[in-house]
């Protein structure tokens, strides 16, 4: 899987990063070059940290969210969908990922340096994080009992109209690339109004960072990682052709119904 391919970005997964990996095609691995030229040309169109720079192979000399957070400089491994993802994610999500790692150095900053709840689930939505926007409190509702007959089947067309996923987490990205039965993310609900949906991919996009960086500057919010629900992604409608079949959803290995579920962090 560590060929380089760009085939991926026709799936709704990448949709939130679309707008920007087009903006340099490549045809094998970027190279520090391509990372500072990438960034030269999302800066016009993302609210980007000044000093932010996507710096290959660097090895920090402090923990990793404490080296971002004191010189920008983000780490990068040459040859890694992994961090080429990271990379992507910060130029889409760059309110959000500034706030993630502002909330790191808080609670680094009160002794959390081994991790605790706070950090744990800010590390779980930066990597295997979804946003989903809706505008209908039943289905937020339905997501958070685990109905997926009525989020999936009994209410599919809401989907784009009253409910949608845009993903954050760059863990997700990758495994995106080899998807298979099994596959859950980590839903965080926003809620929105109905003309939201009418609004550009990008609007949307643009409007769910500013909401989820202003939430991520209270640490009384996201206090633990049972706050993040399991979602199944290959039930949500377009992302899988199976599920045009509704037996696809009887799989309940796949579609839990049990509250066990909610513990889980499995995304590969």
């Amino acid at each position: 899987m560590n060929h380089w391919r760009n085939d991926y970005l026709t799936h709704p997964l990448y949709q939130p990063l679309a707008d920007f990996a087009h903006l340099l095609p490549l045809t094998d691995w970027p190279a520090q070059q391509d990372y500072d030229q990438l960034l030269q040309l999302a800066r016009p169109l993302s609210t980007l940290p000044a000093t932010l720079r996507f710096c290959c192979d660097l090895q920090a000399d402090a923990y990793y969210e404490m080296h971002i957070g004191n010189t920008g400089e983000v780490p990068t491994r040459s040859r890694n969908w992994h961090d080429w993802f990271n990379a992507l994610a910060w130029l889409a999500w760059p309110l959000s990922k500034a706030a993630l790692n502002a909330r790191h150095l808080r609670a680094i900053g009160t002794g959390e340096i081994k991790r605790g709840p706070r950090r744990d689930a800010a590390t779980l939505l930066d990597e295997c994080g979804v946003i989903v926007a809706c505008s209908y409190p039943d289905l937020g509702q339905a997501l958070d009992d685990m109905q997926w007959q009525t989020l999936f089947v009994e209410q599919r067309s809401a989907w784009g109209r009253q409910i949608s996923v845009h993903t954050l987490g760059h863990a997700i990205f990758e495994v995106g690339l080899q998807p298979h039965i099994g596959w859950c993310g980590k839903a965080l609900l926003l809620p929105v109004d109905d003309a939201f949906f009418t609004a550009s991919t990008t609007v949307q996009r643009q409007q769910l960072d500013a909401m989820l960086a202003t939430r991520l500057a209270d640490d009384g919010w996201l206090e633990s990682p049972r706050q993040l629900w399991p979602l199944p992604l290959l039930g949500i409608p377009g992302w899988w052709p199976d599920n045009e079949n509704p037996a696809f959803y009887q799989n309940t290995d796949y579609f839990r119904p049990s509250r066990r579920a909610k513990s889980s962090s499995e995304t590969v």
